[in-house]
């Protein structure tokens, strides 16, 4: 019904209620009095203008009737009904900024939903840039995805060479966001733009980290990961994912920007090395599909920060090799195949890494004994280094060389705790191995530096590279200077005076010497326990063209689950995507955050309207004339009980 509005400073004797069918002598408002002239209705009105004038939420008090609730608590309860509207407003307000940057303007990057795997759509994009930011500089590779009816699921195609940046992602640590981009960017957009103009705002970037970062604090990580999303998202026009939102920054295994582990440095070059010769790994999971090709390759990778060995013994194809009954049967996906892979990785065993702890052992040892200069094996001859302030010349002694490595690995695996001889089924049973990255630089090297080439390359055996690297070891530097600079793509000027000490690192890492009083631990030295003859072991760079280095495989692990039908999509944060559409519109956390404010608004709304009190809606009931001579309407305010 109708109910009168007490004004203040009104009553109910001065709102006059007029016989039905007469309001003031009136038929346009039945039951009221109306009649703006009225001496009541002109002292209510003065009195309504001078308490709004002093108390701008005096209009609170007409709308509540419960006796005892003084103006000041009905005044916050309808407050708090306002802030709950605005912040209802807000959330909306944010979604729909985020909305706008899908649009990817200009070079900015191009954002998704916070819940999507932008690799977990309904379409896959066609492009992936997956960047090796190593410890000797940072490498793009971008890939073109050609999806498959059945086997392969999907193929990765490589579009041109590897576009390569000189600084190394480490070295950026605490640098301004203007100095990771000088050091980036250029990279990167040279990497975008083998991708078609109309589809690179929706390919994805994924940077990801090995052994040079890896070794950082976790704190100096982070700051550096948050630089570098910074960077990307305002000066490339990548596709990026959203977390919480926010860029990708946590570790998990599909950010966008984050540093691997060993393990899976070493597991996505196996992936890369068996794909390129010809195993299909994408269908891996797939019920049409064979479990895992029982021929697969091995891999070796030695970089600058770490050194890994990977392969499937053929033990191990319906078994985890562990004694779980839960890893029996072919593997669901690529997650449970890396389970059964042998796969170990070792930081710190990287040729910068060994090289820079033996360089700073031989310094000390001289500042020891006070001496400013002292002979190392493991340089060409006459080759000279400063080293805390002592002067390191090369003596181009492999032999000697050699020992020094094995001690110093030694020593490495005595104090992690991690021997790297392999077990008999990964070694010498006829596996073969591609061996990669810095085994391949080295190698590679000699052949076109000697003048007779590397004997058997590129399948030498460890005893060939051994002979090879002893005769660039021996010769004198100005003369291998002259030679040999600029012969070989992978050897830049700043790297060839490390090729010796590469030489005898690789023979180390290879065959494992022979005992304890050459650096060995009692199970027959250190190494992966190749025998020195053996010519399981190929030394390459690509195969069919394409290059074989780890982060082919990382754009398998990503994009296999969506094309393989795989769990690991439908578990993920795309599940949001999958089931509320494409760009995730119908689902996410604002509409979740939404309905709970909404909520909460509710329940504050029915604490308002509790027992004994009264809400009013206000309104007018308007004359008959509409609005008066010089503005406003002729009528008396009333309101709906609700």
């Amino acid at each position: 019904m109708i109910k009168r509005t007490p004004s203040i400073g009104d009553s109910l004797s001065q709102l006059n209620i007029a016989p039905r069918g007469r309001a003031g002598g009136r038929d346009d408002a039945p039951g009221l009095n109306t009649d703006p002239e009225t001496p009541e209705h002109k002292r209510a009105q003065r009195l309504r203008s001078t308490a709004s004038s002093s108390n701008p939420f005096a209009w609170t008090g007409a709308m509540t009737g419960a006796s005892g609730a003084g103006p000041g608590r009905r005044d916050a309860r309808y407050l708090a009904l306002i802030v709950c509207g605005l912040v209802m407003a807000a959330i909306f307000a944010a979604r729909l900024v985020r909305a706008s940057f899908a649009s990817g303007v200009g070079g900015t990057a191009t954002y998704r939903d916070a819940s999507i795997d932008i690799m977990c759509g309904q379409d896959v994009p066609r492009h992936v840039v997956i960047v090796d930011a190593g410890s000797t500089g940072c490498r793009a590779h971008t890939f073109e995805i050609v999806p498959g009816a059945t086997k392969p699921r999907f193929q990765l195609r490589t579009l041109g060479k590897k576009v390569k940046g000189n600084t190394p992602l480490a070295s950026l640590a605490g640098k301004r966001d203007d100095d990771v981009a000088e050091a980036i960017v250029p990279m990167l957009t040279q990497a975008l733009e083998k991708v078609p103009s109309h589809e690179r705002g929706a390919t994805p970037l994924y940077l990801w980290a090995t052994a040079g970062v890896r070794v950082l604090p976790d704190e100096t990580q982070r700051a550096l990961w948050a630089s570098v999303a910074r960077v990307v998202s305002k000066r490339t026009g990548f596709s990026l994912g959203l977390d919480g939102g926010g860029l990708r920054l946590e570790n998990n295994a599909r950010s966008h920007f984050r540093t691997i582990d060993g393990e899976e440095e070493g597991f996505f070059a196996w992936l890369a090395a068996n794909q390129l010769s010809g195993r299909d790994m994408t269908s891996v999971g797939a019920a049409d599909a064979a479990a895992v090709p029982i021929d697969t390759v091995g891999a070796l990778d030695v970089g600058g920060g770490s050194a890994q060995i990977v392969a499937l013994p053929a033990s191990r194809i319906l078994s985890s090799g562990d004694g779980d009954a839960g890893g029996s049967g072919p593997p669901a996906d690529l997650d449970e195949l890396k389970t059964r892979v042998y796969v170990r990785s070792y930081l710190g065993y990287g040729a910068n890494h060994v090289e820079k702890r033996m360089w700073a052992a031989a310094a000390a040892a001289a500042k020891a004994t006070g001496k400013s200069e002292v002979t190392i094996p493991c340089a060409f001859v006459g080759r000279k280094e400063s080293v805390d302030g002592v002067s390191l010349v090369g003596g181009g002694d492999f032999d000697a060389c050699v020992k020094e490595v094995r001690a110093e690995l030694h020593a490495l695996q005595t104090q992690n705790g991690t021997p790297m001889r392999a077990p008999a089924d990964v070694v010498g049973t006829g596996t073969r191995f591609l061996a990669m990255s810095l085994t391949y630089h080295l190698t590679h090297f000699l052949h076109v530096a000697l003048p007779s080439g590397l004997d058997g390359f590129p399948r030498s055996t460890i005893e060939q590279v051994r002979a090879g690297s002893q005769i660039a070891c021996g010769t004198n530097w100005e003369d291998a200077l002259a030679k040999w600079d600029g012969v070989d793509a992978n050897t830049a000027t700043d790297r060839l005076p490390g090729r010796c000490f590469d030489g005898a690192l690789v023979t180390a890492l290879l065959e494992g010497g022979q005992g304890s009083a050459d650096g060995g631990n009692g199970r027959g030295g250190v190494g992966f326990g190749f025998a020195t003859d053996t010519r399981d072991i190929e030394y390459v760079e690509d195969v069919n063209g394409a290059d074989v280095e780890w982060t082919m495989g990382a754009a398998m692990s990503l994009v296999h689950p969506a094309r393989a039908g795989s769990i690991q999509c439908d578990a993920s944060n795309s599940r949001s995507r999958r089931k509320g559409g494409d760009d995730g519109s119908a689902g996410g956390v604002e509409y979740v955050v939404a309905l709970m404010i909404f909520i909460g608004a509710f329940v504050v709304f029915v604490l308002v309207k509790g027992p004994g009190m009264d809400v009013h809606i206000p309104m007018v009931v308007p004359k008959a004339g509409g609005f008066r001579k010089g503005g406003g309407m002729r009528g008396r305010s009333a309101s709906f009980n609700v």
